[in-house]
C-alpha cells in the first residue's frame, strides 16, 4: 500500500470568506461543489449541508471546505466550533479494499470504507456537471485526536484533475507536506508510524516522516511560533499548515505582495511563509520546486 499525501482540506465558517481569501492567495479555485455522503459504512448516501472549492494541482488539491446548510448533517459543523483552519488530511492509498484489510490485520484504527459523492462542474467553461466519487476510511477520532485523517481511493480522478484547473497564478505545482502543532513529536511520531510512515528524522523540537508522496512535520508550539509568522495557533494538536511547491519562489513572493499579502522567509531563500491570518486559520509554506 502507497501513501500518499493526497489534500488537504482547510474548515471555514463561511465558504465564500474562504473562496476569497484564497483566490487572493493566488489559487485558481473549481466552482462551489456540494457533498453527499454515507454517515457510516453501508449506510447511504445522502445529501450533507456542506460544500467547497478546490485548487487542484498536478500532485495532489487543496480543499476549502465550508458550512452551506446548517440544518443539515455535515462533518464540518464539529471542526469549525473548534476551529476554524486546517483540519482534513487526506492520504492517498490506491484500493480503499486493500488497505482496510492491511490495516485491519495491524490493528490500526482505520474504519471500513464509505461511500462520498459530490457533483462537480467540468470542461474549461463549466457547462457540464459530473459526480465525483470517492471511497474514504477514516481514522478513528478518539485515538488519533491530532486531525481529520482521511485514507482516500478515487474513482473519478478525470473528473478532479481537469487539465484547464492546473495553472494557478501563484504557480503551484503540488502539496508537498502538512505541518501539525503536538505536545511531544516524538511520541506522536510513534502513534503516526503504523499509519502514515516508519520513515522518520529528528531536528531539534521537529520530528519529519517520509511518505511516498510528501512528508509530515510534528512540531511542538514554541518552535512553531519561532519559524512561523502570525499570532493564531490552533488547539494543540492540531495540523497548524501545510506547504506549496511552485514554479518560482521569486514569482510567487511578487504574486502575493502585488495582491497586499505579507510574506516572510523561511529557513532558505526557496522558502516563503504566509501567515494564518491570511489562509483562514491555516498557515502556508511555499517552496521552489526542484530543477
Amino acid at each position: 500500500m502507497k501513501r500518499e499525501l493526497d489534500h488537504c482540506g482547510v474548515a471555514v465558517k463561511s465558504l465564500d470568506r474562504g473562496r476569497d481569501a484564497y483566490a487572493r492567495l493566488g489559487f485558481r479555485l473549481t466552482a462551489r461543489s456540494f457533498h453527499s455522503g454515507a454517515r457510516a459504512a453501508g449506510g447511504p448516501v445522502e445529501p450533507w449541508g456542506s460544500g467547497n472549492h478546490c485548487a487542484m494541482f498536478r500532485d495532489g488539491y487543496l480543499e476549502i471546505i465550508g458550512l452551506t446548510d446548517a440544518g443539515m448533517y455535515s462533518s464540518v459543523k464539529d471542526m469549525v466550533a473548534r476551529y476554524e483552519g486546517l483540519h482534513i488530511v487526506a492520504v492517498g492509498c490506491g484500493s480503499a479494499d486493500a488497505a482496510f484489510a492491511q490495516f485491519q490485520a495491524a490493528g490500526a484504527p482505520v474504519e471500513a470504507p464509505r461511500a462520498l459523492e459530490r457533483d462537480a462542474a467540468f470542461g474549461p467553461g463549466n457547462q457540464e456537471t459530473r459526480r465525483a466519487k470517492f471511497r474514504n476510511m477514516y481514522v478513528d477520532r478518539q485515538k488519533v485526536t491530532e486531525g481529520r485523517f482521511i485514507f482516500i481511493e478515487h474513482l473519478t480522478r478525470d473528473v478532479l484533475w481537469q487539465p484547464h484547473l492546473l495553472d494557478h497564478p501563484n504557480g503551484a505545482l503540488g502539496i508537498d507536506a502538512v505541518y501539525f502543532v503536538v505536545a511531544d513529536p516524538e511520541e506522536t511520531a510513534r502513534k503516526f508510524a503504523p499509519l502514515f510512515s516508519d520513515r522518520i528524522e529528528r531536528f531539534p523540537g521537529v520530528v519529519k516522516l517520509t511518505l511516498d508522496r510528501g512528508t509530515m512535520w510534528l512540531t511542538q508550539e514554541a518552535e512553531w511560533k519561532k519559524r512561523v509568522p502570525g499570532s493564531f495557533v490552533p488547539p494543540v494538536p492540531s495540523p497548524a499548515g501545510f506547504g506549496i511547491r511552485v514554479a518560482s519562489i521569486d514569482a510567487t513572493r511578487r504574486y502575493l505582495e502585488s495582491n497586499g499579502v505579507p510574506v516572510q522567509a523561511g529557513m532558505s531563500s526557496s522558502q516563503l511563509w504566509v501567515a494564518p491570518e491570511h489562509g483562514c486559520g491555516a498557515a502556508i509554506q511555499f517552496m521552489q520546486a526542484e530543477k
